[in-house]
């Protein structure tokens, strides 16, 4: 348990650098701004000081109610960067600062990551959507359903970004009835599914699981000849100028990280940060392992909020993308499409507020109506620290959704 003296010598907020975005449709890359800068940037939007110190109280309200020792916010509205700090602690021990440049390790933000890189191999014609797995992995012929027996048709590519592919949700993993391997290649975890049999009958059920992530993740290995990682960094992290965002961090970024933390009845305890989220040993899982800045999370949220364009270079279609907003009915009140959870759809149908979280108490959140993005880091287990989240959440509504019913929004229940 961590010694209560922190938290009041903690509880005020650290401000950081700023790295903000060009408002214009298309410009992704940051500019040079300083912190000052980027506060004048927020009362350029029309915003008031009030309106900003409400958001920064509702951070210290985490600290003070212990909920969290810190974390870090970034803001843009239209494009353009008019928030950016860290809060509180990286390490209640030490009492080093949560700056807005610590890596974190994000956790289920890795899955819109890796449905988006899905969506760019679908555009190239490397695979279709509705392709059946057995396809690319002849191994999964004749796959059955647990104690039903074969299954009645093979999972579509789709379904295993929704979690509608018939594969073991987090929960019966976690109880031991399927087993995911911790360690060694995707190939070989992967290999090792079919033996165990599908949950249920492809696209009749929501369950949220990596598994499905890690058989789309092995897919893309299988018809491009890369691992993951490295597609990952080739078709998706280097063209929006993700500088920092890795599988593979170097003892140096790994020291920059915050320490990780549980948040039992007992009051905050460290834990090990590698089982933060991602739930593996040496595998990387692509639901979940992912390293990464706010900075480098809003560098990905702006390629969807400028529709596929990174500085007016098309990285992927717009089409393309809004596949990935479109709740699936198997769903049901999940409201999750393909790696983003829709909040909130259009008339069409399409989801104008998307969001993920996770498990290590990190969000991303856009929203296409109001054009605003939200990147909370915090790296305290995420079902933990749900009151807290919304404290952030409710100051930020109120900043740029005023007078919105929260209530016409379906809820975030992906499982993190």
């Amino acid at each position: 348990m961590v010694d209560a003296k922190w938290w009041m010598l903690f509880a005020g907020l650290a401000a950081s650098a700023a790295i903000p975005a060009r408002s214009a449709v298309g410009k992704t890359q940051p500019e040079a701004k300083k912190p000052d800068a980027v506060e004048q940037a927020w009362l350029d939007h029309g915003f008031t000081e009030a309106q900003r110190e409400a958001i920064r109280a509702a951070c210290r309200w985490g600290i003070e109610n212990k909920f969290v020792p810190g974390g870090s916010l970034l803001l843009m509205h239209r494009g353009e960067t008019v928030f950016r700090e860290g809060f509180g602690v990286a390490d209640l021990e030490s009492g080093r600062p949560f700056a807005a440049d610590l890596p974190c390790r994000i956790a289920s933000i890795t899955k819109p990551h890796t449905a988006t890189m899905i969506a760019m191999l679908v555009e190239q014609g490397k695979f279709g959507w509705d392709d059946p797995i057995d396809k690319y992995l002849p191994y999964f012929a004749g796959v059955t359903v647990r104690d039903k027996g074969p299954a009645p048709r093979m999972p579509k590519i789709h379904e295993l970004l929704s979690h509608t592919a018939g594969f073991a949700g987090k929960s019966a993993i976690e109880s031991g009835k399927w087993e995911v391997k911790r360690d060694g290649s995707l190939e070989e975890a992967v290999k090792d599914f079919p033996r165990q049999g599908l949950a249920a009958e492809p696209g009749t059920v929501f369950a949220y699981t990596a598994m499905g992530y890690m058989v789309a993740a092995r897919i893309a290995e299988v018809v491009t000849g890369k691992e993951y990682p490295a597609l990952m960094e080739e078709m998706l992290l280097r063209p929006i100028g993700a500088t920092t965002a890795t599988f593979h961090p170097s003892e140096e970024l790994e020291a920059k990280a915050p320490v990780a933390y549980d948040r039992p009845p007992s009051g905050l305890v460290a834990i090990d940060r590698s089982a933060m989220g991602a739930g593996m040993g040496s595998l990387i899982n692509p639901a979940g392992s992912l390293i990464s800045t706010l900075d480098d999370v809003g560098r990905f949220l702006l390629l969807h909020r400028n529709h596929g364009l990174v500085d007016g270079r098309r990285v992927v279609a717009a089409e393309s993308l809004q596949r990935l907003y479109r709740p699936w009915r198997a769903t049901a009140a999940a409201g999750y499409g393909l790696g983003f959870n829709v909040l909130k759809t259009g008339p069409d149908g399409v989801g104008v507020r998307i969001q993920h979280t996770g498990a290590s108490g990190t969000l991303a959140q856009l929203d296409f109506e109001r054009d605003y993005i939200v990147v909370l880091f915090t790296q305290v287990r995420g079902t933990r620290i749900g009151p807290f989240r919304d404290q952030v959440l409710k100051a930020i509504r109120s900043v740029f959704a005023p007078n919105e019913q929260p209530a016409a929004e379906s809820p975030d229940r992906e499982g993190e």
